[in-house]
């Protein structure tokens, strides 16, 4: 995909030639810091959480899954596995 697409289907904002491209995110960076910083935290704060929702949830999952591994019955279905037989779980 080029940048002009990428402008035109709105995944980028703005499109600026490369020797005006330190120009624009100096002036990106004046207009942020000149505004209502306090606003712009919580609103950046708002529209993370539902990210961090999906980043913690896949984290637990993958907790359990990694505690999982860890026990005898995980040892013996790998180990039956490998040697091509019916797994003997115990359920420890």
């Amino acid at each position: 995909m080029t940048a002009a697409e990428a402008e035109r289907i709105g995944l980028i904002s703005e499109l600026v030639p490369e020797a005006d491209l330190d120009t624009s995110v100096y002036g990106l960076a004046e207009r942020l810091a000149a505004g209502p910083l306090k606003a712009m935290r919580w609103t950046k704060v708002a529209a993370n959480l539902p990210l961090n929702a999906l980043f913690h949830a896949h984290f637990v999952a993958v907790a359990h899954e990694s505690m999982s591994n860890l026990n005898a019955d995980h040892q013996e279905a790998v180990a039956a596995f490998r040697e091509k037989r019916k797994p003997a779980f115990t359920g420890r």
